[in-house]
């Protein structure tokens, strides 16, 4: 079973696709497939890619968003919508639209929807405790690879206390958190907090086998490191951490069954 969606845009304004497309870029399991500027030539494209996930717009010239949902094949793709008309949000879920959201569209709300579409997709095994780790082979057996085992973000949350408020925090959002003595930086995709806690007490919170720690001062969720060079890992939001001596091996460790 196959992590990642491929995903095309269907949007005729230019700074929409761009957004868009940027917000893209920033997931590590989204791989944008193709853009079109309008409906008709959308059609024809997703025939042919055949992609996971579109995201739609619904004001168009030629075929509005709507339009083409009612004409839209069985077995079709996810879809999220995405417009400035609110009005639509009603009629565009009679067509089992996986999501809405509204322009100018938030990074972290555009995360949420695509998350909805993955978890539909690719629904996490069921299991007694979300610190569950994955199921060890008998003697002999080699460590399962990328073909047998997914990765899904976990579904937990905690609240986190910044100044004086009470921010709540997904664990599948969290890129990495940062140690500062009494202190972590917990790294989002687009911003960060900052809260009074340790790092050996927000590791508990953090449950393997999706968190990693590469060192004293960071532990990193393994569906947001975009690539390891050397003793360097870069995350999709373009921070390069070290990689401690005494973490190499749980690092490569945690590494090994996702890797082909």
């Amino acid at each position: 079973m196959k992590m990642s969606l491929s995903c095309v845009i269907v949007d005729d304004e230019p700074l929409a696709q761009e957004l868009i497309e940027r917000f893209v870029g920033r997931l590590p399991y989204l791989t944008l497939a193709g853009k079109f500027d309008n409906a008709i030539q959308a059609m024809d494209g997703i025939e042919r890619i055949r992609p996971d996930l579109v995201f739609l717009d619904i004001n168009m010239p030629e075929m509005t968003g709507i339009e083409f949902l009612s004409v839209l094949t069985a077995g079709r793709p996810g879809i999220i919508i995405t417009t400035a008309y609110p009005q639509y949000a009603l009629e565009g879920f009679e067509y089992d639209v996986a999501d809405y959201l509204i322009k100018p569209i938030a990074f972290d709300r555009f995360v949420k929807a695509v998350n909805k579409v993955r978890d539909k997709l690719h629904p996490r095994p069921e299991g007694p405790d979300l610190k569950a780790t994955p199921k060890e082979g008998g003697a002999g057996d080699k460590p399962a690879g990328p073909a047998e085992r997914e990765l899904t973000n976990p579904e937990k949350f905690f609240m986190v206390k910044e100044d004086k408020k009470l921010v709540k925090v997904n664990l599948s959002e969290i890129v990495f958190v940062e140690g500062m003595k009494d202190y972590v930086k917990i790294h989002l995709p687009d911003h960060f907090l900052v809260t009074h806690i340790t790092m050996t007490k927000i590791s508990e919170l953090l449950p393997p086998p999706w968190f990693i720690r590469i060192n004293r001062s960071f532990i990193v969720q393994l569906s947001f490191i975009k690539l390891i060079e050397g003793n360097m890992i870069e995350t999709s939001n373009g921070k390069k951490l070290p990689i401690g001596i005494n973490y190499r091996d749980a690092v490569k460790e945690a590494l090994q069954g996702w890797t082909i």
